[in-house]
Order: C-alpha cells, then structure tokens, then sequence
C-alpha cells in the first residue's frame, strides 16, 4: 500500500519561538510528512487570514506550539492570529495537537533571550484566556524542543491510525509527483536555512554571555566604596547625632552578586541605589549611604559590561524617571555564579 504523506499546519507565535518551529518542521520532515506554516508562504495578493484559512483546509493536521506570549493581533477580531488559526481549525474539525511550554522551559529561554522576548506583556489576559481554552483539550508539555519532536513523531503516527486523513500518495511505486517534491526539498532548504542562522544567532548569544571587555575593571578588580553614616555621640536624650565616613574594599564581581539578586524586577534609580545600600550593609558592616559619584560611576561602569542598563521612562504619576533593571547576561552571570549545584557521589 503506497506510504499517505500527510499535511501539517504548524501554527505558533514566531520570534519567541524560533527553535522550537524549527524543530517541529525537521521532526514532520523526519517522519516523511510535509510541514506548513506561514513563515514558508510566498506573499500574494490575499489577506493574511484568507491566506491562513486556506492553507489550515488545505492540511490534514494542525499542530500549536505555545509558548509565553499571545502574538500579534488582528484588528478587527482583537484576537491573536495564533488564536484565530486555531478556533479557524477547531471550527473546520480538523484534526489537532497542541504542545504546550512548561514553566520551567519559559523560565531557561527567558534567561537567554530576556523576559520581554519570552513572557506576554500587554495582552496578558487574552493569553491566559487562550491558555486556559488550549489546556481544556488534551494536551503534550514539553521540556525542551527534543520533546516536541517527540510529540510530533508519536502523535503522527496516533493520527494516521485514528483518522481517515486525505494526505498525499505517490501515483505509483516508482512515480512522485514532481510538484510534491518540489515543496518538501523547497521546505527543507528553508528549514537548513533557519538551522544555520540560529546556530549563528546562538554563538553570537553565548559570547556574549561568556565575555566582556578585557578594559574594563570587573572580575578580582577592586573598587573603593565610600559613604557616610550617623553615630549619636551621648547616650541618654537629647539625642545628637554625628556624621562619620566609611570605606572599605570590594571587588566589582562581588559587589555585582550582592546587588544583582535586587534588580531581577526593573526599579527606579533612587530605590535601586538604597538595595545596593542594603546589599552592602554586611560587608561593610552597618547601614550607611554611599557617595552619590561613587553610585553614579558603579550604574556606569556594570552598564559598559552589559550586565544592567537604565534607561529614562515615564512613571505612573506622569512624570518621568530613571530606571534600572539586568540584562539577560547580567541574569546568565547570577545564576552561573549562585546557582548551587549538586554534590557530585563517587
């Protein structure tokens, strides 16, 4: 009996997701199968959604890869296009398969390419809504993209078995159809193509995660922290009070793993200038205020390492602010360097 190529929608949100399509396509070319998405769409002159519909029921599958974010949305529906495809394929009864993301998966991409990149931020509620609509049906949770290709591999199988899919059959034994095959070498040139950029994209994400500038003051460099403090000079009331100077030396490694674990949220200035305050007050041994330059040269010198970065935005009384956050390599360095590992048994 000749081997039914089967057609696959994959239908996901793309930037925060780039891998994991990636290998939902190789597993569906894998499996002898011919995976679409809209990435792989020649542009014509249908609106995107016709477009969409038209290739969703001209598929035998549809398979949802969700991750953290909601997508972009349509205008008029106010719904995501993520969303649409998928009501558009539930309405049409085709067949269906949906991975979902766990939090411990969102939680590593989001180390690497930053929370913004990863986690839904404006239609936050729309996402849960939708969340909650994929996770009511019967559902895959994935680990990492080795997961998903395993997903793919099984469900297709269960598919083929239960369903009377229409797919694709060779004419005969020895013929194909020449357009058929054109497509599936078209889509895996593609999907070579995609490979080698996020090879590239992932070397250039690790040096930077691994390196910083050989100028700059950073690892077993120190820096001395200068503040001031109050000290009552008599014991009983009225109480008066002295202002006294402080110092001590600390390298800017250690400095930046004692503040670091304040900034994992964004805050403004002011208070981040207080946690660092906070964070130093037991190796220098008490609270104290630290020299306003002296901050002002730290903000600067860990924003040259590309560990935090501050920036001027508009607070919630309408006025505006300074603001300080880490970067994704500032998160990398934390938990590389915190992170407890397990006791190694012999």
């Amino acid at each position: 009996m000749p081997k039914k190529k089967i057609q696959v929608f994959i239908s996901s949100t793309y930037i925060d997701l780039i891998d994991e399509r990636q290998s939902a396509v190789q597993a569906v070319l894998d499996s002898g199968h011919i995976p679409a998405g809209m990435e792989l769409f020649k542009a014509g002159n249908e609106t995107q959604l016709d477009t969409i519909y038209k290739w969703i029921d001209n598929s035998d599958v549809y398979m949802l890869i969700l991750g953290g974010r909601y997508g972009s949305v349509e205008k008029e529906s106010q719904k995501s296009y993520t969303r649409l495809e998928y009501e558009y394929a539930v309405s049409k009864k085709i067949p269906i398969f949906s991975v979902v993301l766990t939090d411990g998966f969102l939680k590593a991409k989001a180390i690497t390419l930053g929370e913004d990149k990863i986690y839904e931020k404006e239609n936050l509620k729309r996402y849960n809504d939708f969340k909650e609509l994929v996770l009511s049906k019967i559902v895959r949770m994935v680990d990492d993209s080795k997961d998903i290709m395993l997903a793919i591999h099984s469900t297709l199988i269960e598919f083929l078995e239960d369903y009377d899919l229409a797919g694709w059959v060779r004419a005969n034994d020895s013929e194909v159809n020449a357009s058929l095959l054109l497509q599936i070498n078209e889509l895996s040139i593609k999907n070579k193509e995609l490979f080698d950029k996020n090879a590239n994209l992932k070397k250039d994400i690790n040096l930077i995660k691994l390196t910083f500038e050989s100028e700059l003051a950073f690892e077993e460099e120190s820096i001395n922290i200068q503040g001031t403090y109050s000290e009552s000079i008599n014991i009983s009331p009225p109480y008066r009070y002295h202002d006294r100077s402080i110092e001590k030396i600390i390298t800017w490694d250690k400095m930046f793993l004692l503040w670091a674990p304040r900034l994992t949220a964004t805050i403004n200035s002011t208070k981040a200038k207080k946690e660092l305050e906070y964070s130093l007050k037991d190796f220098m041994g008490r609270y104290f205020d630290i020299n306003d330059n002296l901050f002002q040269t730290i903000k600067i010198q860990y924003s040259a390492l590309g560990l935090i970065k501050y920036y001027e935005a508009q607070t919630t009384q309408g006025g505006t602010a300074e603001f300080i956050t880490l970067t994704p390599k500032g998160t990398q360095y934390l938990i590389q360097k915190t992170a407890i590992r397990k006791t190694q048994k012999f």
